[in-house]
């Protein structure tokens, strides 16, 4: 009965962490955009009278690691971006997964084409935008507590779909700043355990957590200038 009332706690426990965990980076992410917004929608009011520009540059950083962007802005309304990015890194923090809790390294190398639409004339700041990726993504996941125990997490797919909404990257002259929440669609992952320790539960729970799944969330910022 010990036992058991233990190993309930542990799963009680385990549940609680991670909703709180995620209910943290939600909170993070809502207020982050709500201000952004905010702010971008400002700016817009202000600069309102700046001249439409023809091309853009800008530079972004996402959980993709940083890009480059080169923008034609085909009218007001409409604008086609072309991206390259790549990245190779550790992750930020440890993830816990079936019980366990695992150090993460990624890398990534992408380019991608995205269609942003302006559907609002008096609310240009606000943008519509589709897309598709070609490239890869490299994971790794070790256990924090044993170096045997490894996962390797490729996503080698092409082309992928990418859906979002924007905020800022104005059409116009001089510098802009623009934030993108969406996500990245995958038909998922191929996932193996390179170690000597292997847990069905962790393999089973890998695509569920988290960065591994079909659909990977982006957050990117970017600072560009319109000419």
């Amino acid at each position: 009965m010990s036992d058991h009332s233990d190993t309930l706690g542990f799963a009680g426990h385990f549940e609680a962490s991670k909703h709180k965990t995620m209910s943290r980076t939600l909170l993070f992410a809502t207020a982050l955009f709500t201000g952004l917004a905010f702010t971008l929608g400002a700016n817009a009011q202000e600069d309102g009278a700046k001249e439409t520009a023809t091309y853009g540059v800008s530079v972004g950083i996402s959980p993709f690691g940083p890009s480059l962007g080169f923008a034609h802005n085909l009218s007001e309304k409409t604008t086609v971006q072309v991206s390259l990015g790549a990245f190779s890194g550790d992750n930020p923090v440890d993830q816990d997964i079936a019980g366990a809790t695992f150090a993460g390294t990624g890398e990534t190398n992408w380019m991608g084409i995205f269609l942003n639409h302006r559907p609002f004339e008096d609310y240009d700041w606000i943008r519509f935008n589709v897309g598709i990726g070609i490239g890869g993504i490299e994971a790794t996941l070790t256990d924090v507590n044993d170096a045997n125990h490894t996962y390797d997490i490729r996503y080698g797919d092409n082309p992928v779909g990418y859906v979002g909404i924007g905020f800022g990257s104005r059409p116009v002259e001089g510098v802009t700043v623009g934030f993108d929440i969406g996500g990245l669609h995958t038909s998922g992952a191929t996932i193996a355990s390179t170690g000597t320790t292997v847990n069905a539960d962790v393999l089973d729970e890998i695509p569920n957590t988290f960065g591994y799944g079909r659909v990977l969330p982006n957050f990117q910022l970017s600072v560009g200038y319109g000419f």
